[in-house]
């Protein structure tokens, strides 16, 4: 008895700091009120910055199973606001670490390790830019020879010059390139080309030597993914025959997304200005495609009068242009 007595008296902090810290946590969230809505987006990127951080690749079962586990919780445990709450947030961080670890799989592919060329690359063009001396364009290539075939990169970005034969997305292209491993993050906290090109399936970058060959045309089943950057691509060269330079450039990353046309210079002054989340394809993008369908939509009902004078048209625009 005197044992228990001592364990008791031992533990007891511990109990106690442990109702402390989650009174704390419980008053906290009592004063955020209505905004405690606002804080799922941060635990769902709290997931994803977890994925980020783990040295060793997980499994892909552990966030798809506490996302539905945590599901179910927030089911089970609507009248009780604390652990609602608590299994809401969890289910958030889960759907945040779940499609990074999804994503991982779908898009991994091996990348280059060492220098390889000058080699012979035919294979399929899957997308291309301008750049400021020719074009960068992103290949998938056939078996390069040297390699194993667990070693295959599934795309390569290629520079290739002026003098190239005009290529469109879905054209097979012959070429000799050098090839070299994706360039790693060179200051800490600085652009990780490793990783965004990871996840685009870019295992490896180089430059041609001599021109470009176009050996053969898109194939009519590209599908509409191969048809929107054919798109793109007609709508980038327009944009920059009537504006030539950096001008057509910054016009092109505005409205296709494309950048490669944009003199260093000026894309040094974006960033010195603050200015260069503008060339990205994010917010702006988003919210031209977004008050596009938004506008479609209102007018399409608007010449529907029955549906015009009885629905709330404005608002059913808004909703299909949020889920666009």
């Amino acid at each position: 008895m005197a044992d228990a007595a001592i364990a008791g008296d031992r533990f007891s902090p511990i109990a106690e700091w442990r109702a402390r810290l989650f009174g704390a946590f419980t008053d906290r969230l009592a004063a955020e009120g209505e905004r405690r809505l606002l804080w799922l987006p941060v635990f769902f990127g709290i997931g994803i910055g977890l994925y980020f951080v783990l040295k060793a690749e997980p499994p892909l079962w552990p966030g798809v199973a506490v996302a539905i586990a945590g599901i179910g919780a927030v089911l089970a445990l609507r009248r009780h606001p604390a652990c609602y709450e608590a299994a809401l947030a969890l289910t958030a961080l889960a759907a945040g670490f779940a499609p990074m670890r999804e994503t991982a799989w779908e898009r991994g592919a091996p990348m280059l390790q060492r220098h390889l060329g000058p080699v012979a690359v035919t294979g399929r063009v899957v997308d291309i830019d301008l750049a400021e001396k020719g074009w960068r364009i992103v290949i998938a290539p056939d078996p390069l020879p040297g390699l194993d075939a667990g070693d295959q990169p599934r795309r390569l970005r290629l520079h290739v010059p002026q003098k190239s034969d005009e290529l469109n997305p879905g054209d097979r292209v012959s070429l000799k390139a050098m090839l070299y491993p994706v360039p790693a993050q060179i200051l800490p906290g600085g652009r990780d080309f490793q990783r965004e090109l990871y996840f685009a399936g870019i295992g490896g970058v180089g430059y041609t030597f001599g021109a470009a060959h176009r050996i053969a045309g898109a194939e009519p089943e590209g599908g509409w993914r191969e048809d929107l950057r054919h798109l793109r691509t007609e709508m980038t060269r327009r944009i920059a025959a009537v504006l030539p330079g950096s001008t057509g450039g910054v016009a092109s990353a505005l409205i296709t997304g494309k950048r490669g046309a944009i003199a260093e210079e000026v894309k040094q002054a974006f960033r010195d200005s603050g200015l260069s989340h503008l060339l990205a394809i994010a917010g702006l993008h988003l919210g031209l495609v977004g008050a596009f369908v938004f506008f479609i939509v209102r007018g399409g009902l608007a010449l529907i009068p029955r549906v015009a004078l009885q629905y709330p048209i404005k608002k059913i625009a808004a909703d299909c242009a949020l889920s666009f």
